[in-house]
């Protein structure tokens, strides 16, 4: 009956390590304790063991946050172009009074990151 009630919460926890919404310390918390609470291997006189909360907090924040550093790496390693690429094709696609303006708009561009230089590239494509 215990390794059931495990394998459960297993089920449940891995849901919750691959949910893509954001949540905060608390939200996550909150979330690990109505899982643990649906079995009551963890319950020590009606109450919720703690180590055990913590045990598989720590376990999902650890796996959510490795699963976003794969994304990020992955989305860094799939971009082709090079960050002054991007910066071209978004000054392309504005127009400028002057040479002074797009100087202005280069050196902007040149301290935001590469994704942020997709996001704006993307948002100007449409």
């Amino acid at each position: 009956m215990a390794t059931d009630e495990l394998a459960l919460i297993d089920e449940k926890i891995a849901e919750l390590i691959k949910d893509t919404n954001e949540y905060g310390f608390e939200a996550l918390k909150d979330k690990v304790e109505e899982i643990l609470k649906s079995v009551d291997i963890f319950s020590i006189e009606n109450e919720l063991n703690t180590k055990a909360v913590d045990m598989y907090l720590k376990t999902v924040i650890t796996q959510r946050n490795n699963i976003k550093k794969e994304e990020e790496k992955t989305q860094l390693k799939t971009n082709k172009k090079t960050k002054y690429e991007l910066i071209e094709s978004i000054c392309k696609k504005l127009e400028f009074e002057s040479q002074e303006e797009l100087i202005k708009k280069i050196s902007e561009l040149e301290s935001k990151s590469i994704l942020e230089l997709n996001d704006v590239n993307y948002k100007l494509s449409i």
